[in-house]
């Protein structure tokens, strides 16, 4: 990495953030406007339509229930894309069945009223109904979003007062400016690359944080520990950072890759219950993403703003630190 010269490359590498996240910013409004969203929300904020099946244990077993709704939905070519059972001991138990939004509404009308139909044949209380619903999700997580930023904002306070403390205020500065950067360049390309949102994506958005938290300890503590070697201290700023840029990707990487794939590991076991491709698939991507984004911005762009805040710190500290001319 000290080949590349990343210090030396700061203009470039702050005009590829700058286009990333203006184009996120761009595509957003303008899908935002024209299209369903500022991100192509999935998950649990996807608009959908339901076949929901409410029965008694006293007339239909769970088998009966699910062939008679294959077979339906076989006839009328209409494919779920989930389907969620819900126990109930009281009152019986539900099916519920989730279609895409651009289903065809009427034969899922037909669905439902067909097996409605043939519940009831058998159901001499009518305790058993088929019905359709088409359900517009909000935008919920609100409490998440609310909770979440307090606690980012907390550590991110915390980290500016510790690195201030430990490695100088342009420090704390700079690993100030890499949470920022990092954080709107993940939204940005969420935005880009139109990758299905769900409320997981804020789990996704604390973590690129802490990860970028970490590989600013990374880096400057590798930058204090070479401080005190002699002939590193000669080097002028730019060769001292991207040493320490070099030193520190390593672990940069490692810990991106385990916190990434920890996450994206959780996130999938809990929806393989699901049956759902774009459960799983969101998260994978997402979780990639973050690592990419936390890689780039904390060994690539940080290394080079920090040479120019560091410069300018130690040119303000010489001129302020001269001794004053004796009077004659």
């Amino acid at each position: 990495m000290t080949k590349l010269k990343l210090s030396a490359k700061m203009h470039i590498i702050v005009i590829v953030s700058a286009v990333i996240i203006a184009v996120g910013l761009a595509v957003g409004l303008i899908c935002q406007f024209c299209a369903d969203g500022y991100f192509n929300y999935g998950g649990d904020y996807k608009d959908y339509q339901t076949v929901e099946i409410n029965y008694t244990s006293v007339e239909y077993k769970d088998k009966e229930i699910t062939d008679l709704c294959e077979k339906q939905f076989k006839e009328l070519k209409l494919s779920y894309y989930t389907r969620n059972f819900i126990e109930d001991t009281e009152l019986g138990s539900t099916y519920e069945y989730r279609f895409s939004k651009g289903t065809d509404s009427e034969k899922l009308n037909k669905a439902a009223a067909a097996i409605d139909a043939a519940l009831k044949s058998k159901d001499s209380v009518f305790l058993t109904n088929a019905s359709y619903h088409a359900v517009d999700t909000m935008l919920g997580g609100s409490k998440a979003l609310v909770f979440g930023s307090i606690a980012l904002a907390s550590a991110v306070v915390f980290q500016f007062i510790y690195f201030a403390v430990r490695y100088r205020l342009t420090a704390a500065l700079s690993a100030l400016l890499a949470d920022i950067h990092n954080l709107a360049l993940f939204v940005s390309l969420l935005a880009i690359t139109r990758i299905p949102v769900g409320s997981s994506v804020i789990t996704f958005s604390v973590l690129c944080v802490l990860i970028t938290m970490i590989g600013c300890c990374f880096l400057f503590d590798r930058l204090r520990k070479n401080v005190k070697d002699g002939e590193f201290a000669k080097l002028d700023v730019f060769a001292q950072m991207d040493t320490c840029a070099a030193e520190s990707l390593r672990p940069v990487v490692l810990t991106a890759a385990c916190f990434a794939s920890v996450a994206v590991l959780v996130f999938v076991l809990l929806s393989i219950s699901a049956l759902s491709v774009s459960g799983v698939l969101m998260p994978v991507l997402c979780g990639l993403l973050c690592a990419v984004v936390c890689v780039y911005g904390t060994s690539f762009f940080t290394p080079a703003v920090h040479s120019r805040f560091k410069r300018i710190g130690d040119k303000f500290k010489a001129e302020h630190t001269k001794k004053p001319a004796k009077k004659q």
